[in-house]
């Protein structure tokens, strides 16, 4: 998009929100739209940061979550001594070094002020095995089953409770049995202390000669060594590799993301992910299925990728995502799992491009704080750019007796008054033709078709039972845009 096109949108959008009004009266939001899950060359991305904000920018992108890989780590031992026959595989994280990461973030801020660059992590809370190198074939387990988290400092970030770090590692029998082999070391002590007597013939004499088990006093004692060495720090992670552990080490990470006062993503949770590869004679497969279940089997996260460059139902009415919001309102589930647009970017080679994939904040400055604020209170909408054209969200708004909500807030209202749900959407640059359909308690409420600038109303009597409204349109070209629910309850 060149910056005159993107000069036109706002203008038209500015137009559009002139004449319906603002989202939320007296609310003086900011429209910051964003690309959400972005990788730099700091982990397995290809631009630097630097690159990614100037993209950003080029693209009409105010803001650039990254979700930088955090322990991108795998491995595997032989039982029953798995720490001493361990084999690992690493791909680039910022393990180790999060305050480079912050010290990089800070840097390219201030180069690149216009585009805000918000830090976080890719994390990875689980993985399993199956299968056996001896009969030739093992099988990798979700290892793209992950969870994104911003909102941490350095200290939180380090204590994540994510298999392989050292950290949140408990003792266990199989910590026991691997400082096992430690105890070689006394064996191969005495034999290079204790000299072994020999006794040998020299024509008609007997000689005894003392020598010490250079050979295998060495080798018992580096065998001891190195089984300390890589058993440390003898503890091992509370959801081993070797068993599926369920949804309990992602509900942990989630829970604790949540005490250190962090935001936790399910990240797309509905990609499939499979490979193979040959280590020697043995067959190396890995696979992630989809998952959505999962968002139904957790508790606590704020939000999950419902928007992406794939085929997604969980957000279909009455699916998935209806279910969770029908939990919620029915005081089965304390926090709203809200959507977003998740555009899990590496590189532009891998066909993706920055900005097709957008999640937009209603925000009151431009600030990682206000941007965080308005993730954990549903304050956004996410957006699928067409070919020609992207749909902007001007109004979506419910309201009753005087009183209004937007995306992510409660309206009171009260028994049997008029219910008034606004709808007014814009394309950007250019007018397109689009369908829109208002969901209601997980049912199709309304469906109109037109073309942008677009408004309408939906008006009912509202018989008391708590509502949640949420709203889909499509354009034509591919555009897409999905809200967050506006929930109705009594006074």
């Amino acid at each position: 998009m060149t910056r005159g096109r993107a000069a036109g949108g706002v203008v038209l959008l500015g137009v559009l929100l002139a004449a319906v009004g603002p989202a939320c009266a007296g609310e003086p939001y900011e429209r910051l739209a964003a690309i959400v899950h972005a990788h730099s060359d700091l982990s397995t991305g290809e631009l630097s940061l630097e690159e990614l904000a100037d993209m950003a920018e080029r693209q009409g992108l105010g803001a650039v979550l990254l979700a930088e890989n955090y322990l991108n780590r795998v491995e595997y031992g032989l039982p029953p001594f798995r720490a001493l026959t361990r084999v690992t595989y690493e791909s680039p994280s910022v393990a180790g070094r999060l305050d480079a990461y912050f010290a990089r973030v800070a840097q390219a801020r201030a180069a690149r002020p216009r585009v805000l660059i918000l830090p976080g992590v890719e994390t990875m809370p689980h993985y399993y095995w199956t299968g056996s190198p001896l009969s030739l074939a093992m099988t990798l387990h979700e290892t793209q089953k992950n969870v994104l988290v911003w909102g941490l400092d350095r200290a939180a970030l380090e204590r994540l409770p994510v298999i392989g770090n050292a950290a949140r590692g408990v003792a266990g029998f199989q910590t026991f049995v691997d400082v096992l082999p430690a105890l070689l070391i006394v064996p191969g002590a005495m034999l290079l202390v204790r000299p072994r007597s020999q006794r040998r013939r020299l024509g008609p004499a007997v000689v005894v000669v003392r020598r010490r088990a250079w050979l295998p006093g060495l080798v018992l004692c580096a065998l001891g060594v190195t089984a300390i060495v890589r058993a440390w720090p003898f503890t091992q992670s509370p959801y081993p590799a070797w068993a599926d552990a369920g949804s309990a080490p992602y509900q942990d990470l989630i829970d604790d993301v949540e005490r250190a006062g962090g935001v936790s993503v399910w990240s797309l949770p509905e990609a499939r992910d499979a490979g193979e590869h040959a280590v020697g004679p043995v067959r190396v497969t890995w696979t992630t299925e989809p998952y959505p279940d999962d968002l139904m089997k957790t508790f606590g996260y704020t939000a999950f990728g419902a928007i992406y460059e794939d085929t997604t139902r969980v957000e279909w009415p009455g699916d998935v995502w209806d279910r969770l919001l029908g939990e919620y309102v029915a005081g089965q589930r304390t926090r709203v799992p809200w959507a977003l647009a998740e555009a899990a970017f590496h590189e532009a080679s891998a066909g993706k491009r920055v900005g097709v994939i957008q999640t937009v904040f209603l925000v009151r400055e431009r600030s990682e704080a206000a941007v965080l604020q308005a993730l954990r209170a549903g304050r956004m909408y996410a957006l699928r750019r067409g070919r020609d054209t992207a749909l902007a969200l001007a109004a979506f708004a419910a309201a009753s007796a005087g009183a209004e909500a937007i995306s992510g807030e409660m309206l009171r209202a009260t028994p049997g008054a008029t219910l008034e749900v606004t709808v007014a959407l814009a394309g950007e640059p250019r007018p397109a033709d689009v369908r829109v359909t208002l969901v209601r308690n997980g049912s199709v409420a309304a469906v109109w078709s037109g073309s942008t600038p677009f408004r309408a109303t939906h008006r009912e009597t509202w018989d008391g039972r708590p509502a949640v409204f949420r709203l889909e349109a499509r354009a034509s070209g591919g555009g897409r845009l999905l809200s967050n629910p506006i929930f109705v309850r009594t006074p």
